[in-house]
Parts: C-alpha cells; structure tokens; sequence
C-alpha cells in the first residue's frame, strides 16, 4: 500500500544523488511512497517499476542496483538482502529523513542482519553459483582470543564492532545494529571508548551481576535508551574497566576474555 512521505529540499541538492542519473533518483525517492513504517518494502522490480513508472519503459533493476552500491563516502542509499525466499530492501538512514505517522503498523519484515559490505565473494552450491555477502558468510563466526579485528568480517562498522565484544549480553544482534546506525551524532573514537569504559564498570555492579546477569538490558535498549550516558552509584568498581584498544597487541589481535 503506498503512503505519503517526506521530500526535503534538500533532495535536490544532495551531491551523492546529484551523481545519479534522474532516473535513479526518482526510483530512490518512489521507493519511499511504498516502504513500510522502518523502511523496508519487497524487492519485486517488476512490481515497483508498474507502481512508480506506469508510463515510462526504464529499466528499473538497473536503478536499484546503482542506488544499493557504495558512495563515494562509503555508505549506501538501500540495501538489498535476503531472508529465506523473500527478497527485501531496506533504505538506509531512514529514520534521519522520515516521520511516519504513530498510528502506521511496525514492519513485519524482519531487518538485514549485516549491513551492506562493499566486496561481494561467489561461492558454489551443489553446481550453481550464487553471490553472498562475506558478513553474511562469518557472523556465527566466534571471536577467539587471536582473531585479528580487521578479519572478522562482520558488520562494517569497527566501533560497533567494538561495543559488540564489550557488551555483555549477546542477544538480537540484527536489533542491536538498527539502534545503532540511529545514534546521533554517529559514534567516534570518544563516544566508542565512554560506552566501553560505562560497560566495563556496570559489569561489575551489583545490578549486572545479580542471578547470573539476569537484568541486564539488551544491547538494542541499552543503545536506544543512550545508556553510556548513566552514571554508575557511588563506590562501583571500577578498577578493571578497560577498553577494547587496552586488549589489542602491538600486531592488532584481540588478547582479551573470550566472546
């Protein structure tokens, strides 16, 4: 069902798009109109292509296929992904430049479990051969006590990286990471080493280690309540609290305690 969205002006102006052909760029913005409440729709070209251009002969796969490369700076403007059979796109920073109204229905297609990752690898199955994501490949890979950062393949950002080893509760990864590229101002080097520094210090609270960890939050509340902002009570033990750079060598292995 389409919605209404927002166009900002400054859609006009933006020099990433502005490199896009018009074609792409009214694809980007039609995909909007047909996009659920967290961005996300099915990713049927035929289906699109009748409900954004009824009277225009484009090829709209070639459209989505420019919009879901990198940018110059690195990010995307969707990504295109997979869960089970069902092919999906979800536009990227969404929430940055749409409102959609309370009343509207929560997505009932689940988010990207990696984000895109520019290297695509082809692998063979059974005699065919398809395209997958290297993320995609490692993200039930465990982080031993060698595994060099830079090697795990998992989601492209390192400071997420970085509060995902540190956060004590691994639960709901995928939720985790929806928080996450909705923090602003986006995470630096100050920001990743407070919460690691706030992490490290709650682990050792009474509240965190009561029954076994039971009450500690979920790393996607922790995100979206901005957590690293708490104050610990007076007399927390802080002695131990380090941050995930104290637990690298001089090579870059993570020497740390185990995942």
């Amino acid at each position: 069902m389409p919605r209404i969205r927002y166009l900002k002006p400054e859609f006009f102006t933006d020099e990433d798009l502005g490199d896009l052909s018009l074609e792409a760029r009214l694809v980007f913005a039609g995909l909007w109109c047909y996009a659920d409440k967290s961005g996300r729709l099915e990713d049927r070209p035929r289906f699109l292509k009748a409900m954004i251009f009824p009277y225009d002969d484009i090829d709209i796969e070639k459209s989505l296929d420019v919009l879901s490369q990198a940018k110059q700076n690195g990010n995307y403007f969707i990504h295109r992904y997979q869960i089970e059979k069902l092919k999906l796109i979800q536009i990227i920073n969404w929430d940055k430049h749409q409102k959609p109204h309370h009343t509207e229905a929560d997505s009932k297609y689940p988010p990207p479990d990696t984000p895109p990752n520019k290297e695509k690898i082809t692998i063979k199955e059974k005699g065919t051969e398809k395209q997958n994501n290297p993320s995609t490949e490692l993200r039930n890979v465990p982080l031993t006590g060698r595994t060099r950062l830079k090697s795990t393949g998992l989601y492209n950002c390192p400071f997420f990286q970085r509060f995902w080893i540190s956060f004590p509760k691994k639960e709901a990864k995928g939720k985790a990471w929806e928080e996450w590229i909705k923090i602003n101002p986006k995470p630096d080097e100050n920001i990743i080493t407070h919460m690691e520094k706030t992490i490290a210090i709650f682990i050792n609270t009474e509240q965190w280690m009561k029954e076994g960890g039971q009450f500690i939050p979920l790393p996607s509340t922790w995100l979206h309540q901005r957590r690293w902002e708490d104050e610990p009570t007076k007399g927390s033990d802080t002695g131990n609290a380090k941050t995930f750079l104290e637990y690298l060598d001089d090579e870059g292995n993570y020497i740390g305690p185990e995942d």
